[in-house]
């Protein structure tokens, strides 16, 4: 038999080796970006595609994360590299979202990265969560009982903070909805406002009104879209004395499991868990003895295990009223466990007796809890 040339044989081999290649599989797309990532709380980096990115989401937040860059397509239609995932932004009040994953090896992604740490991730909705939608005229009123207030945002899936506010002695409980109309409390939580039986509507019974209170409490989270991680409170004179005496009630307490209080005008008693505390009272309130308010703080300082220095706290800003420049006069305790903050103010309202609400109390209440 005769000898091939060389050459010819050379050009044989190539022409085997491209027929053979033309005839394999394309199992993977070029360029196959991240994969989702598994991580419980929200979607990962989104998947780049050959020549085309894709954004990401965020985890925690409700920013788009940038976007992912495509992969390198490679010889046979096979990726050279997989596509780098997108980055994810977190939300306010949180953390950076992690950055997705970037592909490592040709046709394969890397898994996304972790979700962002944003305020969303704390959200603990409860149980009446998509049972209902928003009640008619977004308000449930039981006479002599309670009135819930709904956002006009509530659609019964999303859940709110929840804020429990308690009536002064003398006022039915529609006083603070009264109070907090045209308020970022309005459109931001559901309130619910109890109302006591007691004798000159005066928080006087503490069994009767905290069974009412719990009750209620729990019907709501069993019935409503609510965050139970976000649970604030707030009462005036009587109301702020029912309010802290729940305190002093660890079980109690801790069934409402508050996030922070606001107590205007309240009297001593025996904090039994630490709690952040905005503490309101007039400076010459006259309806409370001399050292009530210094006495009701230092339960608040005890149990949050403040250090008796303080300094200004100047968060809080002055206002008008009845004709004059109201000085909020806040401090905030030292080395606390959680932020403890007395503000002693010198707004004449309540029929010039220093004992009610101050002009500058609902957006410092406000502010105050929109901080956890």
């Amino acid at each position: 038999m005769s000898r091939i040339p060389a050459q010819f044989a050379v050009l044989l081999v190539a022409i085997v080796i491209v027929a053979c290649s033309s005839s394999l599989p394309d199992d993977s797309p070029p360029g196959s970006g991240a994969t989702p990532g598994s991580i419980a709380g929200g979607p990962a980096a989104g998947a780049g595609t050959a020549g085309g990115p894709v954004a990401g989401t965020s985890a925690g937040g409700a920013a788009a994360g940038a976007a992912g860059s495509g992969g390198t397509p490679g010889v046979g239609g096979k990726g050279a590299s997989a596509g780098a995932g997108g980055s994810s932004a977190g939300a306010s009040n949180g953390a950076l979202g992690g950055a997705g994953g970037a592909g490592a090896t040709a046709g394969t992604g890397a898994a996304g990265g972790s979700t962002g740490g944003g305020s969303s991730a704390t959200v603990k909705p409860s149980a009446g969560c998509g049972k209902s939608g928003r009640p008619a005229n977004g308000k449930i009123t039981v006479a002599n009982e309670e009135i819930i207030d709904f956002p006009a945002s509530y659609d019964g899936t999303k859940p709110f903070p929840l804020l429990i506010a308690l009536h002064a002695c003398g006022n039915p409980n529609t006083q603070w909805e009264n109070q907090l109309k045209g308020s970022a409390f309005e459109t931001e939580y559901v309130r619910l406002m109890p109302n006591t039986t007691d004798s000159g509507q005066c928080w006087n019974n503490y069994a009767n009104n905290s069974a009412r209170i719990l009750k209620q409490y729990d019907d709501i989270l069993a019935s409503y879209c609510v965050d139970t991680s976000h649970v604030f409170g707030v009462g005036h004179s009587s109301g702020a004395q029912m309010l802290v005496n729940v305190l002093a009630h660890k079980a109690d307490a801790q069934h409402l499991n508050f996030k922070a209080v606001s107590p205007v005008a309240a009297d001593p008693f025996n904090v039994a868990v630490p709690i952040p505390v905005l503490y309101i009272d007039g400076k010459m309130d006259n309806q409370r003895s001399a050292d009530s308010a210094k006495n009701a703080v230092a339960k608040f300082r005890a149990a949050n295990m403040c250090a008796d220095t303080s300094k200004p706290y100047t968060a809080i800003m002055g206002c008008q009223s009845s004709g004059m420049t109201v000085d909020p006069g806040c401090i905030t305790y030292d080395n606390c466990a959680v932020p403890t903050i007395w503000c002693a103010h010198n707004d004449p309202n309540y029929s010039g007796t220093q004992h009610g609400v101050p002009c500058f109390g609902v957006k410092a209440i406000y502010d105050f809890f929109k901080s956890f």
